[in-house]
């Protein structure tokens, strides 16, 4: 609330004073960090309610198929629904972002050394959403589960560039 009401934060460390910014300054820190933070969480949250519906020793075909399905949501919430298939696009989501600020951190391409295209965090957090789907859907649980550590930490890589 301290950023729509223009007052300081009262956390035990990391503090702002939104009190230094005008209401278009408070207005972005209130609509990036609710679309950042809150997709984030929640591209997590369907990621660990995939791993949650795994099943291990499958007797018939598509018994993981509620995992998988919620792994896709999952990929879903970060790419969000403005991207293209060639990850081209003007999304305003996690995928965006990594593209947006790879260029200004020269952490774009496969290489992560370019300031063009597609950002390498993007490019090993696709790794491993197609790592962790391959992985539910042979019922390798624990397996997907480091999937899901993996792109958890990725995920932080565009929120610090983006701050």
């Amino acid at each position: 609330t301290a950023a729509l009401l223009g007052e300081s934060t009262s956390f035990t460390n990391g503090n702002a004073d939104f009190n230094t910014y005008g209401n278009a300054g408070r207005r972005e820190a209130v609509k990036k960090g609710t679309a950042y933070m809150s997709v984030w969480m929640y591209v997590i949250r369907e990621l660990e309610d995939a791993i949650d519906d795994c099943q291990v020793e499958c007797e018939f075909d598509n018994c993981n198929e509620d995992a998988v399905h919620a792994w896709d949501e999952g990929v879903a919430f970060y790419t969000g629904s403005e991207e293209e298939k060639d990850g081209s696009g003007s999304g305003a989501l996690l995928y965006s972002l990594a593209d947006k600020r790879c260029a200004n951190f020269g952490t774009c391409g496969a290489g992560g050394n370019s300031v063009e295209g597609v950002a390498k965090t993007n490019l090993d957090i696709y790794a491993q959403f197609a790592a962790g789907q391959m992985n539910l859907n042979l019922g390798n649980c624990d397996a997907a589960r480091v999937n899901k550590d993996r792109i958890s930490e990725l995920m932080g890589v565009p929120l610090v560039q983006g701050v």
